[in-house]
């Protein structure tokens, strides 16, 4: 019995070493399979680290050299999949070179496999993702990218520019409503991506339509990228119809000038005021602008552009306050896009202002309205106000 239970012994412990010893093998392998693989193949040729070493090897000459699998590299993901059946890498590996080749079904259900095997894996999801949403299925696409950014940061930039890709060639795709209320991120991305190209006006306009109701308050920077592309353009009737449509109740197409009474609006610039933000200190108040400018720098104060139709305009205001030299604060009309300068005026004095300005119809297609000061030699600051702010057509147009 003694003799039975040594050799019992013996043999556990021969187990625990063999265990041991594959544990750190294994482990050693693994670590050097990245690093330096001809010493992981020389410990452990059959290793899954080398395996997947070796075929990630061979699959990154062939894509360099723009040719498919050779036969060695089907070995080694064959003998992958034999050696570890949970491991993800064979099935992402074929279902990619599937999906390459546009056998879609079976490309599908590897990078499903691949998924199922690692959930965490994010490359069967980043397939999948971009798969479905070349295909429309947004649906399908939306939950694969959602998980995707938790995972791996930055990763939903490829994400979006193939959504973005999707809606110019196919149009706004059903389900893209869930994309806009269910994933904030990933919809901020494709609209961004989108409003890089004034052609995109419709669409953004549709997507936007979708989206849920936004609470009052700036315009999202991807209205304002599109409207500014559109200007850029010089498709100045296009970019304000546009801006009217984002901003809704806060624009007044009526108006020759967006918020004349300075109550705060917060439609987009540039057909709202864009206001100095260096070199003075700017504040809508009361029904007036208040501004206080250093005299230091050159700088526009106030800006806004304008859709005017040919006409001749009477523009009128009321100064007051403490004007340190009113000859450096000049109002200017600017025609565009031949920038030919349609009113220069200085301020002047304080009290009230009234100019007439003639807008012809060639080369204006919009006009800046700008306020502009210029820096004096004691660098005196203003104090000073403006109200009863009007661009009127005179009669008879």
């Amino acid at each position: 019995m003694p003799v039975k239970r040594s050799i019992r012994s013996l043999i556990a412990l021969a187990w625990v070493i063999l265990a041991v010893a594959y544990i750190v093998r294994s482990s050693f392998v693994a670590a050097y399979a990245d690093t330096d693989l001809k010493r992981a193949e020389r410990l452990w040729p059959g290793h899954p680290s080398v395996l997947e070493g070796r075929a990630m090897i061979n699959i990154a000459g062939a894509a360099a050299a723009g040719r498919g699998l050779d036969s060695e590299t089907r070995h080694l993901i064959a003998d992958l999949a034999r050696t570890e059946p949970l491991a993800p890498q064979p099935f992402l590996i074929t279902g990619a070179e599937a999906l390459r080749d546009s056998r879609s079904g079976h490309a599908e259900r590897l990078l499903l496999l691949a998924r199922q095997r690692n959930p965490r894996a994010p490359a069967p999801r980043l397939l999948l993702a971009e798969k479905y949403i070349s295909e429309g299925r947004i649906r399908e696409g939306v939950p694969e990218a959602a998980v995707l950014g938790k995972l791996v940061p930055g990763s939903l930039e490829p994400l979006s520019q193939a959504f973005a890709r999707y809606i110019q060639t196919s149009g706004v795709p059903d389900g893209m409503d869930e994309v806009m209320g269910s994933n904030v991120d990933l919809s901020t991305r494709i609209l961004n991506e989108l409003a890089a190209d004034p052609d995109n006006a419709d669409l953004l306009l549709k997507i936007a339509a979708l989206a849920p109701p936004r609470p009052r308050g700036p315009a999202p920077p991807w209205q304002t990228q599109l409207i500014s592309q559109l200007v850029a353009a010089e498709d100045y009737q296009k970019a304000r119809l546009v801006w009217s449509k984002f901003a809704g109740g806060e624009a007044d197409m009526s108006a020759n000038i967006q918020d004349a009474r300075f109550k705060g609006s917060f439609a987009a610039p540039p057909f709202n005021w864009t206001y100095a933000t260096q070199g003075a200190v700017i504040e809508p108040r009361g029904g007036s602008l208040h501004i206080l400018y250093f005299g230091r720098d050159d700088e526009t104060l106030a800006s806004q552009l304008l859709v005017l139709r040919p006409g001749s305009y009477r523009l009128e205001m009321t100064i007051s306050g403490q004007l340190s030299d009113p000859q450096t604060l000049n109002w200017k009309i600017i025609c565009l896009p031949d920038k030919r300068v349609i009113l220069d005026r200085s301020i002047g004095q304080a009290g009230a202002l009234d100019w007439s300005v003639d807008v012809s119809s060639s080369g204006c297609g919009a006009q800046q309205l700008e306020l502009s000061a210029k820096a004096n030699d004691a660098g005196r600051s203003s104090d000073f106000m403006i109200s009863d702010l009007n661009l009127t057509a005179r009669r008879g147009q």
